[in-house]
């Protein structure tokens, strides 16, 4: 079974549904403290630099792509000094995912987690993050010109993962690696057939993480792994995983975030500022296929 082209796969996602318009659109961001309101503990001051948590408006049309908003005392996070705007307000979309779904797995210091789609910007901060927190980790691309590029990256080993022959060697190295055990778990973009090829690499009682769906809404798994390896499929979506931590958690794992982007274990890719008015022509070239640069917005 081959894999399908990433370009043209069907991409579903959940959107926004405004209740008025015009809408505005955003859903992470860094700014200042602009006004206290009459009831805040004295936690932040005007003029500190903050990042929030949550940023619950957005999803009613109240997005973050605008100068000013009124947040909630209880969803911010101060941003270090040394943490610029345009890394600290990346802080949620990647980094909380690439926390969460480790802490999710939860593998003992040693052992080895697959990554599929390891060349994406979630991808490499997978492997930078794991390996500061002792973690192996194992890469997978579709292309084999990428394999050496994502050792460099911070994966201690990497497969060609594109048609079933190439799972099979996977499967084969994974337990050559592992001394039988297979990795501990795995995190997948791609789904389609590749859970069901990356299962027999998996360990028994072992978890797949699908965070994405690059290769189409279906994944055939197997009936197999599932029921005698007990190997699990399970999802991970943000913003319902953030939901579910107490506010304290939530705040905890942003405060981990923002560390991680100031100490530079996780790495932004290459950032192009933009202005705020330039948003509109800013978003359609973002949706270029083969762009590097991240375009952040500026107001």
């Amino acid at each position: 079974m081959a894999l399908p082209n990433t370009q043209t796969a069907i991409q579903v996602y959940p959107g926004f549904k405004p209740k008025d318009f015009p809408a505005t659109l955003g859903l992470e961001g860094a700014g200042a403290v602009a006004a206290l309101g009459p009831d805040v503990s004295g936690r932040l001051a005007v003029g500190q630099r903050v990042v929030a948590v949550n940023w619950r408006p957005a999803a009613s049309g109240n997005g973050t792509w605008q100068q000013y908003l009124v947040l909630r005392e209880e969803d911010l996070v101060p941003i270090p000094d040394d943490l610029p705007d345009e890394l600290a307000c990346q802080a949620l979309i990647n980094p909380i995912p690439v926390i969460g779904m480790l802490r999710e797995l939860a593998p003992p210091k040693g052992e080895y987690v697959i990554v599929t789609a390891a060349g994406s910007a979630l991808g490499r901060m997978t492997l930078s993050y794991a390996k500061s927190i002792g973690i192996r980790t194992i890469a997978t691309a579709r292309r084999a010109e990428q394999l050496e590029e994502l050792k460099a990256a911070g994966a201690d080993a990497a497969f060609q993962l594109a048609s079933d022959a190439d799972a099979a060697a996977l499967a084969e190295g994974v337990m050559a690696l592992t001394g039988g055990r297979g990795a501990w778990g795995a995190i997948d973009a791609v789904a389609g057939p590749v859970p069901a090829w990356i299962a027999p690499a998996v360990r028994e009682n072992g978890a797949i993480i699908l965070y994405g769906l690059m290769s189409g809404v279906e994944v055939p798994y197997s009936g197999i792994q599932l029921l005698f390896r007990r190997v699990g499929l399970q999802g991970f979506w943000l913003v319902p995983w953030l939901e579910a931590q107490p506010l304290e958690a939530q705040r905890e794992v942003l405060g981990a975030a923002v560390e991680a982007l100031r100490s530079g274990v996780l790495q932004s890719p290459k950032i192009e500022k933009r202005p705020l008015e330039e948003a509109a022509a800013a978003l359609a070239d973002q949706s270029k296929v083969g762009r590097e640069a991240k375009i952040v917005l500026v107001g």
